[in-house]
């Protein structure tokens, strides 16, 4: 056996008996600490939903018999949660060479409430996710998301939504955009208020939607102690999107969709000013291609502006899509593919194009049983710097309902980034391997 195999054996010797040590750590009670977020720092506008029909896949497939029932607390429902996790993972740090293992727990408590009425809607949620680590506490994170939402019935499907919502995010080694040689994940506060509107004509429907999103980034540490500075990217994004959707029939909807986005950074005196404007406008539809196979498929234009002069626009093809393969009632593949411009987090660049496609298979091996196997490619072109990344990651993970209350969820996923150019940013692989728990009502 080669000498790197060998290191990289010794190394997950050493991560086992850290997982069952960090397993340990919720029968003391130990506070935990996370942030990872499946959301972008941006939200991309009004969802998309494909049309409904008796079809669906296996994770949208309902199980009444093992849903949580909630508690009932006057005219509201409340469903109380908490999830806690062991991990272990190859490279905590996300380095190219001389990686370290380490190990963390996590604790993640919420408590959702919906109202229980016949018409109209309120909805609140509270939610904390803390991790800590065992060898590294430079790794530590405390996350949280507060939020409401109602919703006012007008007339038939046509409504009127507000929203507000808190929290704070990790921006991790896993992003395009983290900090070359940064040590610690990078906070992010962000405060979001939405106002939408949704008017139905029979066939034809409208949706209307502003929303302002103050985005607060935290100061991080490099590998070497020093101080990475991140303020230069506090900002407020206001977008205002516009939607037509209309129903050729119960599973075919054309669409046409345009979001214009404002972005004010506060910092216009670290390398550029940052602020401009930005515009996506793509068509497309939802419709059954077979019996078996259902689409949403939109294409159109972006353009990134830039009010900083000598700062060269964004622009190109805009793509959003999503392909479910039903290949039977208990497998689904799925697959997704979205390109979009982003803000850079590197100095020097004032954003990139990132291109993803996503693959995914649902089995419903029991009825209390999912596996779950997923693929990630994304390829970021970072504008005025010579950079080009591609991030690619594999994983798979089970989903077991034991009963109502309890859900057992093993995981192991697999991360590569690699980085091309003069500006090259961080390169590594990263293997990690998880247990979560989750209690509920």
């Amino acid at each position: 056996m080669s000498p790197a195999p060998d290191r990289r054996a010794r190394r997950w010797y050493r991560v086992a008996p850290r997982l069952l040590a960090a397993t340990a750590l919720f029968a003391v009670g130990v506070p935990a600490a996370q942030a990872q977020t499946s959301r972008s720092v941006l939200d991309t506008g009004i969802p998309f939903d494909l049309p409904d029909t008796d079809r669906v896949t296996v994770l949208q497939r309902p199980h009444p018999e093992l849903q949580a029932l909630g508690v009932h607390a006057g005219a509201f429902l409340v469903f109380p949660q908490i999830d806690m996790a062991a991990n272990a993972t190859s490279n905590v740090f996300g380095a190219t060479t001389d990686t370290v293992s380490d190990a963390y727990a996590t604790i993640a408590p919420r408590i959702d409430a919906r109202s229980d009425w016949s018409r109209h809607q309120l909805l609140a949620h509270a939610r904390g996710t803390f991790r800590r680590y065992l060898d590294y506490p430079i790794k530590n994170e405390d996350g949280y998301d507060i939020g409401v939402e109602s919703r006012l019935d007008i007339y038939g499907d046509s409504n009127l939504r507000a929203a507000v919502n808190a929290d704070r995010i990790y921006i991790t080694q896993l992003s395009g955009d983290f900090p070359r040689f940064a040590a610690a994940s990078v906070p992010l506060d962000r405060q979001v208020a939405s106002l939408r509107g949704t008017w139905a004509f029979n066939r034809l429907q409208l949706i209307g939607d502003v929303n302002v999103t103050r985005l607060n980034y935290s100061d991080t540490r490099a590998l070497d102690g020093s101080l990475i500075d991140q303020d230069y990217l506090d900002r407020t994004a206001t977008r205002m999107t516009a939607r037509a959707e209309y129903n050729i029939s119960p599973v075919t909807s054309l669409f046409v969709q345009g979001i214009y986005t404002l972005h004010d950074y506060k910092v216009v005196d670290f390398d550029f000013d940052r602020s401009g404007d930005e515009l996506r406008v793509i068509g497309g539809a939802a419709f059954d291609l077979t019996p078996l196979i259902r689409t949403r498929l939109g294409v159109g234009y972006l353009t990134r502006h830039y009010d900083t002069a000598g700062i060269q626009d964004l622009n190109g093809l805009a793509l959003d899509a999503q392909v479910d393969y039903l290949v039977t009632d208990l497998t689904t593949i799925t697959l997704t593919a979205r390109r979009d411009v982003r803000d850079a987090i590197v100095p020097g660049s004032p954003g990139y194009v990132a291109a993803r496609l996503t693959a995914e298979i649902d089995h419903e091996l029991l009825r209390s049983l999912i596996l779950i196997a997923r693929a990630d490619l994304e390829k970021d072109d970072f504008s005025r710097i010579d950079r080009k990344d591609t991030l690619y990651h594999v994983g798979a993970s089970a989903l077991y309902t034991l009963n109502r209350s309890m859900v057992l969820t093993p995981s192991i996923d697999y991360s590569n980034r690699d980085s091309r150019g003069a500006q090259i940013g961080q390169r590594f692989n990263e293997l990690r391997a998880g247990l979560s728990l989750t209690l509920r009502r």
